[in-house]
């Protein structure tokens, strides 16, 4: 019985571990073995919690994609008023001013921590709620629309940010580093004995290790093409 390529990817191993749990599982025929069960238990531990770590990991992407945006959103808006504000209309420079003295009170903000950030940002668009302003906002296009995109783009990182904050509660180990012991007990503990207990007795474990050995080879197939891909 073949072992799974240790250039698995993590979320490739998930998956793999997943079938093989399932298949276990389903064949009552093999339940009874003490040995079996207890590799089992363990491999089904170590994919619960490399599931929990990867889905941190890409909360966590997510969450770093959502502060781009509205980081790409803030410096758009400040070139748009500096642009405004520049231009040769006595009524569209004095809107941009006004506006400009707002957003003046905020430069930098998207070098700060995110917390802080946030803080700014909700406090930045507070201040574009005062209604003296609503006049200097309707009167330059595009300005309106980027104060929105931003109140859009902060609310899409607080979701993306209470999501990072619950997923991190049970997240005490990086993906990576359940790899290895992983792969581990399915390669050197179950690959291992069952490839000896087929030859003992195929009637009983045949039908598992020919499930398993076969979703293994599938995945072990898919990870040498990746491979000779990237040569």
């Amino acid at each position: 019985m073949k072992k799974i390529r240790t250039t698995v990817r993590v979320t490739e191993l998930d998956t793999i571990s997943d079938i093989i749990i399932r298949l276990y599982k389903a064949d009552s025929g093999i339940a009874g073995d003490d040995y079996l069960k207890s590799t089992m238990a363990e491999i089904e531990s170590l994919s619960e919690r490399i599931t929990i770590a990867i889905k941190a990991d890409k909360i966590a992407s997510t969450l770093d994609e959502a502060d781009v945006k509205r980081d790409e959103i803030i410096r758009s808006l400040g070139t748009l008023l500096n642009g405004y504000s520049v231009i040769p209309i006595a009524e569209k420079k004095a809107a941009a001013e006004k506006l400009l003295a707002v957003f003046d009170k905020y430069k930098g903000i998207t070098a700060e921590s995110y917390a802080n950030e946030s803080s700014f940002i909700e406090s930045m668009l507070k201040d574009y709620e005062a209604s003296e302003l609503a006049d200097s906002i309707k009167a330059l296009d595009g300005v309106g629309s980027y104060i929105s995109d931003l109140r859009a783009a902060q609310d899409e990182f607080n979701k993306a940010n209470d999501e990072f904050t619950a997923s991190n509660v049970n997240k005490n180990e990086s993906a990576s580093a359940l790899k290895k012991p992983l792969l581990s007990a399915i390669n050197d503990k179950l690959v291992a004995y069952l490839t000896a207990m087929n030859l003992v007795n195929a009637a009983v474990y045949g039908d598992f290790v020919s499930k398993a050995e076969s979703e293994i080879e599938k995945m072990n197939n898919s990870v040498a093409k990746r491979g000779k891909v990237s040569e």
